[in-house]
């Protein structure tokens, strides 16, 4: 076995570890995460082409203080 194999039976994937498919669920869904990853970032850096560094880095900027304020909503304990 080689190490890929090796963390995916340590994740779980191998010999039903409760998801029932095996090394061949795993690498499947390996294939499909990283088209959806693919597109995605395709996406992100056509749109960011197109904005100057300023704009860039404004929406960055946004970007991370709305996920900031979205996980902290989420969070039990509050502010």
């Amino acid at each position: 076995m080689n190490g890929l194999t090796l963390l995916a039976y340590h994740h779980g994937h191998g010999y039903g570890g409760g998801y029932g498919g095996g090394w061949t669920d795993w690498i499947a869904h390996m294939v499909v995460s990283s088209a959806i990853h693919a597109m995605v970032y395709s996406f992100i850096f056509r749109m960011m082409h197109h904005l100057t560094l300023g704009e860039a880095a404004a929406l960055v900027g946004i970007v991370l203080l709305v996920m900031f304020m979205w996980g902290r909503s989420r969070d039990r304990r509050g502010w």
